[in-house]
C-alpha cells in the first residue's frame, strides 16, 4: 500500500501541473506501484529520474505545444521495466532489463524535447532528407547526444541507486538504451502509421487526434504501429539489447 500510495501521489502531482491526464496519472500509479512495491526505492527513484527528467524537459516547451501524456503513453513508455522489475525474483538479469527499458524510453524522450528546440536541421534516419523538428524518424546531432545523455543518466542512477549493479551492468544499459531509441527513429521513418486528422487537416502520430477527438486517416505505413507501439518496441529492445550485450560480455570476453 505504501508503494500504491507513493506513485499515486507522484502521479497526481503530475496531473496537476500538467504533465499526465487523468488516465494518464491512473496508468503511472500502477507503473509506478509495481515498480516501488517489487523493486523497492531504489528501481522506484531510477523511475522517477526518467519521469521528472522528461516531464521537466516537456514543460520547457511553449504552453500552446505541451500535451498530457495519456494511459496508452505511458503504458508505451513504462510496461515493459514495470514487468521487467516484477521478474527480478525469477532472474537477476530482469534488473538489467529493467534498466535498458527504462534508458530507452529516456533516451527517446531527451532526443526528442531537446532535438525539437536545439536540432534546427533534422533528417531522416533513412533518407536523410530535411524533416520538420519532431516528425518521427528525424534525427539531429543536438537530439542523438541527448538521446546518449538520456540513456547514461538511466544507467549512472541504476548503478548509484541499485544494490550490486555493476559498472559493466552500466555501460550495457547505456548502449542498450540508446540503441533501442536509435530502433525508434528507423521504426518511425520506415514503418509507423501515417495519419491525418479529417478534422483540423493535421498529422498525428495516432489514430485518434487528441486536439479534436477525432479519428484520423491512415495515410501510410503499418496498420496499428502508431507512435505508442513504436515507443513499446524501443523500450522493450532496449531491454533486450541491455540484456544481450552484458551477457556477450560476460561470456565471449570473459568481462565480470
Amino acid at each position: 500500500m505504501i508503494a500504491v500510495g507513493a506513485a499515486a501521489a507522484v502521479s497526481i502531482a503530475a496531473w496537476r501541473l500538467g504533465a499526465l491526464s487523468a488516465s494518464g496519472a491512473v496508468a503511472g500509479t500502477v507503473i509506478g506501484g509495481v515498480v516501488f512495491g517489487t523493486g523497492g526505492f531504489g528501481a522506484a527513484l531510477v523511475l522517477v529520474t526518467f519521469f521528472i527528467s522528461s516531464s521537466a524537459l516537456s514543460l520547457l516547451a511553449p504552453r500552446g505545444e505541451r500535451s498530457a501524456r495519456d494511459a496508452w503513453q505511458v503504458l508505451a513508455n513504462g510496461s515493459v521495466a514495470a514487468v521487467a522489475i516484477a521478474l527480478t525474483e525469477f532472474h537477476p538479469m530482469a534488473r538489467v532489463a529493467f534498466l535498458g527499458a527504462t534508458a530507452a524510453a529516456t533516451a527517446d524522450t531527451w532526443a526528442t524535447e531537446i532535438g525539437v528546440r536545439l536540432g534546427k536541421t533534422p533528417r531522416s534516419i533513412l533518407s536523410l532528407r530535411r524533416q520538420e523538428p519532431g516528425s518521427s524518424g528525424a534525427v539531429s546531432i543536438p537530439g542523438t547526444l541527448a538521446a546518449a545523455a538520456g540513456a547514461l543518466a538511466v544507467g549512472g542512477a541504476g548503478y548509484w541507486l541499485m544494490a550490486g549493479i555493476s559498472g559493466l551492468e552500466l555501460v550495457a544499459v547505456s548502449l542498450g538504451g540508446l540503441l533501442g531509441s536509435i530502433l525508434d527513429s528507423l521504426l518511425g521513418a520506415g514503418l509507423q502509421a501515417r495519419y491525418k486528422c479529417s478534422l483540423c487537416a493535421m498529422f498525428p502520430e495516432v489514430a485518434r487526434h487528441g486536439g479534436c477527438s477525432e479519428r484520423a486517416t491512415r495515410l501510410s505505413g503499418v496498420p496499428g504501429l502508431d507512435n505508442d507501439a513504436v515507443n513499446w518496441l524501443a523500450t522493450a529492445a532496449g531491454a533486450a539489447l541491455a540484456v544481450l550485450l552484458l551477457s556477450f560480455a560476460r561470456g565471449p570476453l570473459r568481462v565480470t
